[in-house]
């Protein structure tokens, strides 16, 4: 069976059970802050094992593209750990439980998939008489082949700090000895290659609190999870996952393109499986709009991408290389995903993007790595982290070539301070609820805001904690952000208190409003909800003015330059889009023009409500890795723009004002970011802008013709500077001729010299000067400034092989404590502590002497 056959073959199977089928969600989880990634089948549906949203369906079934990280280092070394893989899975909400969850699972991969079960364990969590039992009586499994295993195989979840969780039971496949780790103890739930998991069939009853207290869920049910890469291992009869077709094309690409050899070295093979791994990761992430980046998800899948391009050089390959192998990885997919077919061309260019501009950080890390062995005989955890912060160096890297070289790298110091960085970016995450919430009535909120500014509504949920009242309201004016448009601000009204709403956004299917208590004394209760519409407008305006800028860029650089991110705040935006250069000026004039023309137009921003279907036969645009349902919001501005969105919008261009561009700048390798400002916020930079023109045209005297005013005050600045140039010039021929006449004086060929003042071009030319006339000579200049020593080294032209001015200079800072680096001939330093040069001196006249 293929894997395009076993996704369609399990779906079809429970749609005869009843279950609906539901379309993977984004890789981004859309209301979890909690999670970086969708990295579970029952991440999309929380919600409703809570009872927070109504129930569309009390019954599912997905195949869920998921992501995990957690396993990183295993990935390649065994025959099943992944980054990406998918999740075929069956879902039940306060409908049927562990009996037809089990007698289901048994009858599908016995009768449907024809496994033989004698090669099939079982285990369930070691209170769990009921799951046990069913296996036991009803499936009729010798005791023998069920094994009760404890919290940490069988106790699931939650996804995240709180939510749905429960015990479960797992259905393990025998491999045979060939795959087992030798112990006595070996048995299913080892962490050998042996036995494992097909199944994970989990039964959620509790909820999980964010302080760990588990309370029964409302919809208690089902959530079972199968890995269909481990599958498709057993139905392919292979005994690696990376032999199924769902890699194995891939590694066949590597070894066609590159002609490397696969199954004859264990180090090489455990490289190609990891390229094959990392590289679908890649392309499904940044499908789904993940690309690459020093930020959050960007920044692990930088990391994922970079680690692939290392493990390239194991296998030989020096160049950019990854990149090749998208188009089979999007072939393979296509039946399955079509979407990816229609992004192939950008996904490959930012992988290639990425990868050359990480070889090129490579070879620098290297040459930073090597001048740090050379200076000491172990590398410290802060120069580790420093080539893997700064240079995006993988400490394997580093530890592999100080390995070679017999020198010690401290681990422990650098995960303590990776350690330090990862609660860093935790701690910037932003609206994860830390309290526990106080539920007065079931529901997640309902949206009204699209139609109502202000509204007499009622408190449905809440939690108080560090001064911040987050809650739930039955209906909210307030929007949640959604779609890079931040939330609504406002204020909510109690009956004797006033709340300030900073924020709103979405929370496991619910509108939560971030507020502090402005005055009064908080009580759930009736309220008044009421929207800043001040706000409002202007991230209306805001929104409107980034279709109007997405359709000009289009229009103007070609079909390609699609949206790939977007944040729209009060007045002003940022929009990301793929472009592979930077835009012209001339470019940027013609965008604007058109984008101002059709705001001058005041052309109606119309919203429609339709099915998906008659969207796209509109020819609405959509946002690719958004989820949309079978009822869809357009916005269609004229007939120049048409996208899905459901955002806030104003009801006509004209309200806009006008638009301008105010900076662009590269966002991540083939990305560009656009940042623009609008409305109000325009008008108040103008106005700032003009005032400082006119104070600027009060400082050179010129009403009028300010610009060739600066111009004549550069031109003299020019010609002082010139004269200057000049007169350093014949100042530095005198000092070089005094050094020369008095190393002449003690037949030295070390000129050493403190200068009181001068500056660092002065040096260069009195060290050019005396190199011109002396070809044996060494020379060390120096300047004591605000505490510090700053240098230069120089080297005649006869002495530059054997004594490269570049490594003098790195050997002299470090006596002092500070930093230097230039070329063979002449380098240059600073930071050094004055009371080390006499030190530094001697240790340089020496080692000319040895």
């Amino acid at each position: 069976m293929t894997s395009n056959e076993l996704r369609k073959n399990f779906l079809d199977f429970f749609k005869r059970k009843n279950h609906t089928i539901v379309p993977s969600m984004s890789l981004i989880p859309r209301d979890d802050p909690s999670l970086l990634f969708t990295s579970a089948g029952m991440v999309q549906f929380k919600p409703l094992w809570t009872g927070d949203v109504p129930l569309p369906y009390k019954r599912a079934t997905s195949v869920q593209k998921c992501l995990r990280t957690s396993d990183l280092d295993e990935v390649g070394k065994t025959r099943r750990h992944h980054t990406f893989f998918e999740m075929l899975g069956n879902f039940s909400f306060g409908d049927y439980f562990k009996e037809e969850a089990i007698v289901w699972a048994w009858e599908y991969l016995i009768h449907v998939l024809s496994i033989d079960k004698k090669y099939l364990f079982v285990s369930v969590y070691k209170d769990d008489d009921e799951a046990y039992n069913i296996w036991h009586t009803k499936i009729g499994l010798s005791k023998d082949r069920i094994l009760r295993l404890g919290s940490d195989h069988n106790f699931w979840g939650p996804a995240g700090n709180s939510g749905p969780c429960g015990p479960c039971s797992e259905i393990f496949y025998d491999l045979g000895e060939k795959f087992s780790c030798g112990k006595a103890t070996c048995a299913p739930g080892c962490d050998c290659d042996r036995y494992p998991e097909v199944w994970n069939l989990v039964f959620p009853q509790f909820n999980q609190t964010v302080s760990g207290e588990r309370l029964p869920l409302k919809n208690r049910g089902v959530d079972t999870g199968m890995g269909c890469e481990r599958l498709l291992t057993i139905l392919q009869n292979k005994d690696s996952n990376f032999h199924t077709d769902l890699f194995y094309p891939i590694i066949e690409e590597v070894m066609r393109i590159k002609k490397v050899r696969y199954g004859k070295e264990p180090v090489h093979d455990i490289s190609i499986n990891v390229i094959a791994d990392h590289v679908r990761a890649l392309v499904f992430t940044i499908g789904d709009g993940i690309i690459p980046s020093n930020e959050e998800r960007g920044y692990v899948m930088r990391r994922i991408l970079r680690r692939a391009v290392r493990l390239c050089r194991n296998i030989g390959i020096e160049e950019a290389f990854l990149y090749r192998l998208v188009p089979r990885v999007v072939e393979l997919y296509q039946g399955a995903y079509p979407d990816l077919t229609e992004r192939r061309e950008e996904i490959t260019l930012v992988i290639k993007s990425e990868e050359e501009r990480f070889l090129l950080t490579l070879e620098k890390g290297l040459l930073q790595l090597e001048d740090t062995i050379k200076k000491n005989r172990t590398v410290s955890g802060e120069d580790a982290f420093k080539l893997y912060d700064t240079y995006g160096f993988p400490v394997e890297l580093t530890q592999e070539i100080a390995k070679e070289k017999g020198i010690r790298v401290d681990e422990k110091s650098f995960l303590d301070l990776l350690e330090k960085a990862r609660e860093v970016s935790k701690a910037q995450t932003k609206f994860i609820p830390k309290g526990e919430w106080k539920v007065l009535k079931q529901g997640s909120g309902t949206f009204v805001g699209y139609d109502k500014n202000v509204v007499e509504t009622e408190i449905l949920r809440y939690n108080e904690h560090d001064k911040v009242i987050e809650l739930v309201l039955r209906e909210s004016p307030f929007y949640a952000e959604a779609g890079g448009q931040v939330g609504d601000r406002g204020k909510i009204k109690g009956t004797d208190y006033m709340l300030d709403v900073l924020e709103t956004y979405w929370y496991q299917g619910m509108i939560v409003c971030h507020c502090t208590l402005t005055t009064g004394r908080f009580a759930p209760g009736h309220v008044f909800a009421k929207v800043d519409m001040g706000k409002r407008k202007e991230s209306a305006r805001a929104h409107t003015a980034t279709h109007l800028l997405h359709a000009a860029l289009r229009k103007t650089l070609g079909e390609h330059a699609r949206q790939e991110g977007s944040f729209v705040a009060p007045g002003r935006f940022r929009f990301d889009f793929t472009h592979f250069k930077p835009l012209s000026n001339d470019e940027i004039t013609v965008i604007e023009d058109i984008i101002n023309q059709k705001i001058l137009e005041n052309i109606p921003v119309e919203k429609l409500f339709m099915s998906l279907d008659e969207a796209k036969k509109m020819g609405a645009m959509a946002i690719f890795g958004e989820k949309y349902g079978d009822r869809v919001r357009v916005v269609k501005i004229g007939d120049f723009s048409i996208e899905l969105c459901g955002g806030i919008h104003l009801e006509n261009t004209g309200e806009i004002g006008l638009l301008k561009i105010m900076s662009q700048e590269a966002a991540a390798a083939g990305i560009r970011r656009i940042e623009a400002v609008v409305g109000m916020r325009l008008f108040v930079t103008v106005r700032r802008n003009i005032s400082t023109l006119r104070e600027i045209a009060q400082i050179l005297g010129a009403d009028r013709e300010i610009i060739q005013k600066v111009r004549d005050v550069q031109d003299r600045l020019k010609n002082l500077e010139k004269t200057n140039q000049e007169q350093q010039l014949k100042l530095a021929r005198v000092e070089a001729e005094d050094l020369l006449s008095k190393a002449r004086k003690e037949q030295s060929n070390v000129i050493v010299q403190k200068f009181d003042a001068i500056g660092g071009e002065a040096m260069r030319l009195i060290a050019d000067y005396i190199r011109e006339r002396v070809k044996n000579v060494i020379g060390l200049l120096y300047v004591e400034e605000k505490g510090k020593i700053n240098h230069l080294i120089f080297v005649g032209q006869d002495l530059v092989n054997e004594y490269p001015a570049h490594e003098l200079i790195r050997e002299v800072s470090d006596i002092m404590g500070g930093g230097g680096g230039g070329r063979p001939h002449m380098a240059e330093g600073g930071g050094g502590d004055p009371q080390k040069i006499d030190k530094a001196i001697t240790y340089l006249k020496d080692k000319i002497k040895k």
